[in-house]
């Protein structure tokens, strides 16, 4: 039998930098960082849009609002400190009509609330900031957000672990519970002082699995960009919508990546499983059952405006539809030539099996010597290295 202090499920973002304040606050401690693919982020964190946020989308008394800030502090302070990407562009975010107009005032003030930096700009300004934009009458300023190297972040975060110590088990296929402090895994069993399930995509059936009674269930939405890779340097700022407050989606953008390579999108579409990156791939019976039993219930109890959000997203996944929908944001969108879909990534949301919702914070629950981050929803990665301070603080 092996024994470590911590265990770790999950190696993605939010599982690595929980590592490294485990190592920064108990430096002592044997950890094992347990993950079923063969490397650290081969999911939503290493599919992430690499968009660095301000944090002025989201409530005054948020998990998100609180760590939002001081995460992309954190964040920046890293790959300054690394030398990994960065690319401070700012954003703006247009409106195409007077409604919109309104959720721009809204974010403002929202904004403003969260002690964000922000400015309401005219189409003068507007066109300083970013020639490419387009709005009606108003556009809102975020010089804060910036975009980042989400896989060299996490490249570097597991060196980082690495040469502390910490153990890694990858591919590993098997976790069962075999009683409040031993796990089965697929080099045999493992016993532990604490497990901290950051599973993201699985970490509700996880948790389940380790006693808690959840009335939640993780929705898989795919998002992908298209991308004009032959455009460098044209796009000064990321350039959104105003997003959907019903959904809490933040909507189709462009934007500038770390290294200046222009992308459009994402798509948002909920998926057959948890993992079904392609048409027909990764479809396990029983998940596809669960899952798409669950998007057939939201559809049907349209919370939120589900039904005319599933409308929108079927027009966006053709390339023109895509295009389309996005020629809003800008003056000339033919000016942007296209030439190909990016990686696909999918983001778990979490839906709410008694009222049909879905969750717009992080959630975290613990049950005896496991602790369960069982909603890491966006923004996610910026928040990550504020968020996982705080699990270390209040929960080990």
């Amino acid at each position: 039998m092996k024994k470590f202090d911590y265990v770790i499920v999950g190696g993605g973002i939010i599982g690595l930098t929980i590592g490294c304040s485990i190592k920064r606050k108990y430096p002592q401690s044997s950890l094992l960082l347990i993950e079923k693919e063969a490397d650290v982020a081969k999911h939503a964190s290493g599919r992430n849009s690499g968009v660095l946020h301000a944090g002025l989308y989201y409530a005054q008394d948020s998990l998100k609002s609180k760590f939002c800030k001081e995460g992309s502090k954190l964040l920046i302070d890293y790959c300054n400190n690394k030398g990994i990407g960065i690319n401070r562009c700012g954003k703006v975010i247009v409106a195409a009509s007077a409604e919109e107009l309104d959720i721009l005032y809204n974010l403002y003030n929202k904004a403003c609330a969260n002690k964000v930096d922000v400015k309401i700009v005219d189409e003068y300004e507007l066109d300083e900031i970013e020639p490419c934009a387009k709005t009606y009458e108003k556009a809102l300023y975020s010089p804060a957000t910036a975009s980042f190297n989400a896989l060299g972040i996490c490249m570097s975060l597991k060196k980082d672990l690495t040469s502390e110590g910490v153990q890694f088990l990858f591919n590993n296929k098997r976790l069962e519970l075999i009683d409040n402090n031993t796990i089965h895994t697929s080099i045999g069993i493992v016993n532990y002082g604490t497990l901290i399930n950051c599973a993201g995509m699985y970490a509700d059936k996880i948790a389940q699995s380790f006693g808690l009674n959840l009335d939640y269930l993780l929705i898989p939405f795919k998002g992908v960009f298209l991308e004009a890779t032959d455009l460098i340097g044209n796009l000064k700022t990321h350039i959104y919508q105003a997003p959907n407050s019903k959904l809490s989606l933040l909507g189709v953008h462009l934007s500038p990546d770390y290294q200046g390579k222009i992308k459009l999108g994402p798509t948002a579409l909920p998926c057959l499983a948890r993992e079904n990156y392609n048409w027909l791939s990764n479809l396990k019976f029983n998940e596809v059952k669960e899952v798409v039993w669950s998007e057939f219930k939201m559809v049907i109890h349209n919370k939120n405006g589900f039904r005319d959000h599933l409308l929108v997203e079927l027009k966006k996944q053709s390339k023109q539809g895509l295009i389309n929908h996005s020629s809003k944001l800008v003056k000339n969108i033919k000016q942007f030539n296209f030439n190909g879909w990016g990686i696909t990534g999918i983001q778990p949301r979490l839906y709410n099996l008694a009222n049909h919702t879905l969750i717009d914070d992080f959630m975290v629950k613990s049950i005896n010597s496991s602790i369960h981050i069982i909603n890491s929803v966006s923004p996610a990665f910026t928040a990550s290295f504020a968020f996982s301070e705080y699990v270390v603080e209040h929960y080990l």
